[in-house]
């Protein structure tokens, strides 16, 4: 399947990380941004895991965790924007864990009406992003995703139903690839009301808007994923 056609269908489908991920490391791929081919085996995650350190507590959520994955989150408009912000926080990490941990961070965070499809979704979506990475890599390849958070916008709110904005930027990094790459996103995410929290009805992204790059060299590929696989992360939710 043609890169584009990958990545419109991952759009469409809602799994707006992926999406950031699987367009540049398949569009870099095919710009000449690996360096070597060859290999099958899917990518290893690197770089910093969810750490123990808590960061900015928020008290409209997550409050607690489910399989590893932040839920909880207040019925008001800080709890739909904490609950969107943690689709993005959490997707980055699935995309680059094993494909039944991906699955099952999909199925934690979904309305009951859209788990089972968004959840196939994510599978086929993982298997993409592994199988271009494992064929257009060297055989160890290694993967680092990570998008943060830049600013937000409620769109719409009631009790029941919300829509936010994300303006993002998503960094990642695969061994193989000649340089890291880089993409702004704008993610519009639904959420609904559930069983007592705000859960993902659909998301989609689009690209921007956009800032120019300051004029500096990239780090090389093998530097900067050592230089990130020493780094630490952080954690939102008390365990």
């Amino acid at each position: 399947m043609p890169a584009a056609e990958v990545a419109d269908r991952v759009r469409r489908l809602g799994l707006l990380l992926v999406a950031v991920a699987l367009g540049m490391v398949v569009g870099g791929f095919l710009a000449g941004g690996f360096a070597a081919s060859g290999g099958t085996r899917p990518a290893e995650a690197i770089g910093p895991d969810v750490g123990d350190i808590r960061v900015g507590p928020n008290p409209a959520g997550p409050s607690q965790k489910i399989d590893g994955v932040g839920v909880g989150f207040t019925r008001d408009e800080d709890g739909a924007i904490a609950a969107a912000t943690n689709l993005i926080l959490t997707l980055e990490q699935a995309a680059a864990t094993d494909r039944v941990n991906a699955v099952r961070t999909y199925e934690v965070l979904s309305a009951d009406a859209s788990r089972e499809t968004l959840a196939a979704d994510m599978g086929a979506t993982w298997d993409a992003l592994h199988g271009s990475i494992a064929t257009n890599g060297p055989t160890q390849s290694s993967l680092f995703l990570r998008t943060v958070p830049v600013g937000h916008q409620l769109l719409r709110y009631s009790p029941d139903r919300a829509t936010v904005e994300v303006w993002t930027l998503t960094v990642v990094a695969a061994a193989g690839m000649r340089e890291p790459l880089a993409t702004w996103e704008t993610a519009t995410i639904d959420v609904v009301w559930e069983d007592d929290d705000w859960k993902v009805w659909s998301a989609a992204s689009a690209a921007g808007p956009s800032a120019a790059w300051a004029p500096t060299d990239p780090s090389s590929i093998d530097g900067f994923l050592t230089t990130v696989g020493e780094l630490e992360g952080y954690s939102y939710v008390s365990d």
